[in-house]
């Protein structure tokens, strides 16, 4: 893919079907000044799962992977802004909802890239 981001890995069965540079709004632990962050790398999806793969320098400095199956996803939704200004939080948000609650993503052209995820899940 490039310097920074790598190749998405795909398991020998996959199919890669969508992706998007990002960031992945992390918690607690991956904090600056106490503050939540957001690692940035690439969003990707394939005809099985969703995962987040942080570039190089992020995975470096502590940025986590992040996956989900297709099917745990309980929808896609608009994070509203919260004001932490290192989790870009000073603007909407893509918002995966899975079982432990919500992922949050950085996204430019966030209402196109939710259409075709949103797509992507319909059709899967």
């Amino acid at each position: 893919m490039g310097i920074l981001n790598p190749r998405p890995k795909l398991e020998s069965d996959e199919v890669l079907r969508w992706k998007a540079r990002a960031n992945h709004v992390e918690g607690p632990a991956y904090s600056l000044y106490g503050m939540k962050s957001a690692a940035g790398g690439q969003l990707v999806a394939t005809n099985r799962r969703i995962f987040f793969q942080p570039s190089r320098a992020d995975r470096a400095t502590g940025g986590k992977r992040w996956e989900s199956a297709l099917d745990a996803i309980a929808g896609l939704e608009v994070v509203e802004p919260d004001g932490e200004p290192f989790a870009g939080g000073m603007r909407k948000r893509l918002g995966i909802r899975v079982a432990g609650g919500v992922e949050v993503f950085v996204v430019n052209r966030l209402e196109q890239k939710m259409a075709e995820l949103q797509a992507l899940l319909l059709s899967s």
